[in-house]
């Protein structure tokens, strides 16, 4: 293993509907095939059972992984991504979540190249989707800022938290007070105190689109209710 971490790759895992395992193999394997190789993986666990455990234990990959056994705040995405974060060591922070996966080669060389020889604190890179696993991709997006995500609804032309990184010395974490918003609520926060990310428009990250996702247990009345809370949050007026 690697003594000198340059990436953290951080996953906040769960069961995932009993598919948790199978897209840890896949996102572990597209690891394997980076060309950067001083990388950890921090996979800190909400799981009930003990199958994503096992996997990590097994190691098929030969990764350098870290594992957390998370009981703490179990079913808040926010609280089970902020440990992974608090366990990193690396030079840059990726987060992954666990059904997404790397779909280029060298996407970790080059965020981390990006990240270090620059004075920003965070980077976004672009992504494109699939709902077959990876048979099919469409809707690239290159990465854009608008200042409307945390007005309302539609306006993240960002992405999924698993397009963002950012340099090990940000203090800013997920707020666990909120779910559906944790991804527009963390940028526009990283955005507040350290400006502009670099905006890197290879395509880097696969993402994967699905019905059984947590996101889709979330009611139209707990969106509103986020978006009540970060515009008090920020003090923002519509």
């Amino acid at each position: 293993m690697n003594s000198i971490c340059k990436v953290s790759i951080v996953v906040p895992a769960y069961e995932h509907f009993d598919r948790g395992v199978e897209f840890l193999d896949d996102l572990f394997r597209t690891i394997s095939t980076q060309t950067l190789k001083e990388v950890e993986v921090v996979v800190s666990d909400h799981s009930t059972e003990d199958n994503v455990e096992e996997f990590c234990a097994l190691n098929e990959y030969n990764l350098n992984i870290k594992y957390i056994r998370n009981k703490e705040k179990r079913g808040n995405p926010c609280a089970n991504t902020n440990i992974a974060i608090n366990h990193a060591t690396g030079d840059v922070i990726k987060v992954f979540f666990q059904d997404d996966f790397l779909y280029d080669t060298t996407a970790l060389e080059k965020i981390y190249h990006e990240l270090m020889s620059s004075e920003s604190m965070w980077l976004v890179n672009g992504c494109i989707h699939t709902k077959d696993d990876g048979h099919s991709f469409f809707h690239p997006i290159n990465p854009r800022w608008d200042s409307n995500m945390i007005l309302s609804p539609g306006c993240n032309f960002i992405g999924a938290p698993s397009v963002v990184s950012f340099k090990k010395e940000s203090k800013i974490r997920f707020d666990e007070n909120v779910a559906m918003l944790m991804d527009v609520d963390f940028y526009y926060n990283m955005f507040l105190n350290y400006g502009h990310p670099i905006y890197l428009n290879d395509t880097l990250i696969g993402n994967r689109v699905r019905e059984d996702t947590w996101q889709e247990t979330i009611t139209q009345n707990e969106v509103d209710k986020e978006f009540e809370y970060v515009h008090i949050k920020y003090g923002i007026k519509k």
